[in-house]
């Protein structure tokens, strides 16, 4: 059987990244996989009930793929650990999805909790190769940098609440312009299509403030002048051409 070229090169990458560590009985090698470990709170600070974790990539579309990179069930008063590894050739299957990835030295994720009726987003993570080849995990969090354990291994712990339902927003009159025809919150499963008049409705999103793009009737991409916040009415005063990494 022959293999496209670019197929064989995706991967020979992701062999030789698996081969990195060494899988033991009945776990893994911690010093060898560093991984994200997950558990749910609730806003005391106690266990969650049960729940599940979805990872997606920092540059995912939702209108073009909704797919999570993964997908994780965790029973109540437990935690999940997502492997670098793992996580890592699940970020090739999405990039052969089309979604883009502009450096394979850095992973970009955000992490969306769910349970029946509650929801949780959290944002800007990443899995950074350092100087000796090794994956660690960091998560940017304001002007600071949550930095990992001796092993690479960083904690995250989403404390689902209520969500929003049926966010309703406009494009305003610039979008109307445009041609814009969906808007989505990107790394996220968030997205809507635009009305006639210029007005969307979001089933449902975690409680927070997001960046927002649009996808217009060209194809193009544009990034809202002003973020969303799910407390308020989202009427952009304007939108612009975003970064060339969205460029298909």
């Amino acid at each position: 059987m022959r293999f496209p070229r670019a197929g064989c090169a995706l991967l020979a990458l992701f062999c030789a990244f698996c081969s990195k560590g060494k899988n033991l009985a009945g776990g893994y090698d911690d010093v060898e996989n560093p991984a994200i470990k997950v558990s749910l709170l609730d806003t005391l600070g106690r266990p969650f009930g049960d729940g599940g974790i979805r990872v997606f990539a920092r540059y995912q579309n939702p209108v073009k793929d909704s797919l999570p990179l993964l997908e994780r069930a965790i029973p109540a008063g437990t935690s999940v650990g997502i492997r670098d590894s793992v996580l890592f050739a699940a970020m090739l299957a999405a990039q052969a999805r089309g979604t883009p990835w502009p450096g394979k030295d850095t992973v970009e994720f955000n992490l969306v909790a769910s349970a029946p009726a509650a929801e949780a987003y959290l944002g800007d993570f990443l899995m950074v190769k350092g100087a000796k080849g090794a994956f660690r995990f960091l998560r940017r969090q304001g002007g600071s940098v949550l930095q990992p354990d001796a092993k690479g291994s960083l904690e995250a712990a989403p404390i689902p609440i209520l969500p929003v339902l049926n966010l309703r927003g406009s494009i305003g009159p610039k979008g109307l312009e445009l041609g814009l025809k969906y808007v989505f919150i990107p790394g996220s499963p968030y997205s809507a299509k635009v009305g006639s008049d210029g007005s969307f409705s979001m089933a449902r999103l975690a409680a927070g403030r997001y960046e927002v793009k649009a996808l217009a009737a060209d194809s193009k991409i544009y990034s809202a002048a002003e973020s969303l916040s799910t407390a308020q009415e989202f009427p952009p005063t304007d939108w612009s051409e975003a970064d060339l990494i969205w460029v298909e």
